[in-house]
């Protein structure tokens, strides 16, 4: 990588000035620019991002840059589930895993996984590795589980823990044997360390699957739920050398350098259908902006809107800037309220949001600026209980024999029409979720009188969870193992739809929500140039790479989005 990029750019060669063992090593000398850019083989840990914080007096940039391998021992590997193999379960998803890993979750037994006869009493024994070292941070591998699998939960104390033995047996290898050994058992471990006696699960997002049983074909397509990934990390305010090399990185030779790696790592690639015709990023010269009132006043370019697109705003600004030297960002990002007040403003250069205006706040739009706002989609919303933003889920309590229903017939429920016996409850009618399915289902119209309104979701689904007759809606990524989420039809004459990452990419799910950009008429150059990245193959992928789980979209919808870029404001 090194040699590739410093033939391609004998002006700025890039020089290997710190060689070390592990990720830790690199944190203080990037923190205090002895380094400009440094390999991680994982997600920095939280404690490494406060001191990196303190010494550089800002955050640092990952970036993502390659996919993990399958089965490389001693690397960044896919994660998998073993349970012994008289154990006749075949598959579980991670909303399950979550409640059997963490401390508060609900299933401790076997028969909660579905199994039956002498299994069904049975609990379940936990292996995995110590989740504290020494020095107080987590192994990688754990640190990775902590968010991607708990979603910030804490461990259940009965897990069974396994240490390296220095000279001696993995802790990874001791999970498996353990599993092994045991017919009650299940651990996580990595393909490369299976041994006879032990079977990998299947995985999946959530209950309604798709499933994967963790090919190389799958992760390398970042299809298998605990695929890993590798970075570069800079720091706060990367210079254009930097940048312009982590755009190599990114760009054919530095993926094809990646792809033939010993270790087996896989290059960066899109997972939605289609994702093969989305078109990369080619640039087109665009002037700085001069005057704005979203410039700071050292000139960089404010961005205020949506916390929860913080991840993926920082790749696109890092991209951008890496294609348009010049260019820096300044991101304020406090929440989706926050973005119309200051796109009408003009305080921002665009506004990032998790939602749609509100008619409030649409109203106060276009009394302000005299437009509409142009309101792009730029990625689908995320079934990860760690993201802030997920599709609608209608939800009923897990013994109700109901499976699926038509947008007719929750309309006709939640309207208060014919309930049909259900006790309906869902977010309040002002909340983002409850606009967005009085718009989307009840076509404006206000819920019925029997209708209870929660202001988190988390509290609609503890609340059909212990009411048998309910029935709600919510953020689909809240929901757990007391209740059910049911499959939905847009019309009935077309079959119901299960809410799966596949459906969500395939624009099928009928109450998907989407991630959007929104900016000022007329559309400044440099803003649609800006858009035009975030569109692109280069863009979409940094949408699939997050860790928030946010999806990214199909060819057709991002073509769609691309087209409108190109109408008169």
């Amino acid at each position: 990588m090194e040699r590739g990029f410093s033939a391609a750019h004998p002006d700025t060669p890039a020089r290997v000035t710190l060689r070390a063992r592990f990720s830790a090593d690199f944190v203080d000398a990037l923190a205090r620019g002895e380094v400009t850019v440094a390999a991680f083989a994982r997600e920095l840990f939280p404690a490494e991002r406060a001191r990196f914080r303190n010494l550089a007096g800002g955050e640092p940039h990952l970036v993502p840059v390659a996919t993990g391998s399958r089965a490389t021992r001693g690397g960044t590997h896919a994660i998998v589930i073993f349970v012994n193999e008289k154990n006749p379960i075949s598959r579980i998803s991670l909303t399950q895993l979550r409640e059997v890993f963490a401390r508060d979750g609900s299933i401790t037994t076997w028969g909660q996984l579905g199994l039956g006869g002498q299994w069904a009493a049975r609990r379940i024994v936990l292996h995995g590795m110590r989740v504290r070292r020494e020095t107080g941070n987590p192994p990688g591998i754990v640190n990775y589980l902590e968010s991607r699998l708990l979603a910030g939960r804490a461990w259940r104390d009965s897990v069974v823990e396994h240490t390296d033995v220095p000279g001696g047996a993995q802790a990874l290898e001791q999970i498996v044997r353990a599993v092994a050994a045991d017919e009650a058992a299940l651990g996580y471990s990595g393909f490369a360390y299976a041994v006879p006696g032990a079977k990998p699960l299947a995985l999946a997002e959530t209950d309604a699957g798709p499933f994967f049983s963790g090919t190389v074909q799958e992760i390398a397509r970042r299809e298998y739920p605990l695929t890993r990934t590798l970075y570069l990390v800079t720091g706060p305010a990367p210079d254009a050398a930097t940048l312009a090399f982590l755009r190599y990185v990114l760009g054919p030779a530095g993926q094809r350098a990646i792809d033939s790696d010993a270790r087996r790592f896989f290059p960066l690639v899109h997972t939605a259908p289609g994702d093969q015709a989305l078109p990369p990023y080619e640039p087109q010269p665009v002037q700085l902006p001069r005057g704005a009132h979203y410039l700071t006043r050292d000139g960089t370019i404010a961005i205020i809107g949506y916390n929860d697109m913080a991840e993926m705003i920082e790749a696109f600004d890092t991209l951008f800037a890496a294609a348009h030297p010049g260019f820096r960002f300044a991101p304020t990002l406090l929440g989706t309220r926050s973005a119309p007040p200051a796109l009408a403003r003009g305080e921002s250069a665009f506004a990032p949001m998790g939602a749609e205006f509100s008619p409030k706040e649409l109203a106060d739009y276009r009394a302000a600026t005299g437009h509409e706002p142009l309101v792009f989609r730029v990625a689908h919303a995320s079934l990860n209980p760690l993201a802030l933003s997920g599709p609608l889920a209608i939800i009923v309590h897990r013994d109700n024999p109901v499976v699926s229903l038509t947008l007719a017939d929750v309309a006709e429920i939640f309207s208060g029409r014919a309930t049909r016996g259900l006790h309906p409850y869902g977010l309040g009618p002002e909340t983002a979720l409850g606009l967005f399915l009085r718009s989307r289902v009840l076509q404006g119209r206000m819920f019925g009188k029997g209708f209870r309104g929660f202001a988190q979701s988390a509290d609609v689904v503890k609340q059909v969870a212990q009411d048998p007759e309910a029935i709600g809606f919510a953020a689909a990524m809240r929901a757990d193992a007391g209740v059910k989420i049911l499959a939905l039809a847009p019309t009935a004459a077309e079959p119901p739809v299960a809410l799966t990452v596949e459906s969500l990419r395939a624009g099928r799910y009928p109450l998907d929500r989407f991630l959007l950009i929104c900016a000022r008429q007329p559309l400044e150059p440099w803003v649609r140039e800006y858009l035009r990245l975030v569109l692109s193959r280069e863009g979409q992928q940094a949408i699939a790479n997050g860790s928030l789980g946010y999806v990214p979209l199909n060819a057709t919808e991002a073509a769609a989005a691309r087209q409108r870029l190109e109408w008169p404001s």
